[in-house]
């Protein structure tokens, strides 16, 4: 996987997290109470639509099992960016997978990985 983070300076985020191979393999964005304000994922070169789903968690979290604090679905070949007036509030910290079903039971992830930026309020 490819996940960093990096300090933003915007009045709404202090924190970037990019994983430019999101998959059904679930990622800790960040560990801790926190809020997410916004994010960005790229499905282009998906030609089927895709779920991100968030965790509240810092461990233990089995995609198709544990149920998503929240989820949104990515239409085929295409990219969104969400962004969410006061946040999305994690008291545990965020965590998140990409499936090609909603709901809690999908658990496989897209043919290809998709590109997924979050921009996190500490």
């Amino acid at each position: 996987m490819a996940v960093s983070a990096k300090t933003v300076p915007v009045p709404f985020a202090e924190k970037q997290t990019v994983d430019t191979a999101a998959s059904a393999t679930v990622q800790y964005a960040h560990s801790g109470a926190s809020k997410l304000s916004g994010w960005f994922v790229d499905n282009t070169a998906n030609g089927a639509k895709s779920y991100i789903k968030f965790y509240d968690a810092t461990g233990s979290v089995t995609v198709g099992t544990t149920a998503p604090i929240a989820l949104f679905m990515i239409p085929a070949s295409t990219s969104r960016m969400f962004s969410m007036p006061g946040g999305i509030t994690f008291s545990t910290g965020i965590a998140y997978a990409v499936t090609t079903a909603g709901g809690t039971a999908g658990n496989t992830g897209p043919s290809s990985n998709l590109t997924v930026r979050l921009l996190i309020s500490l």
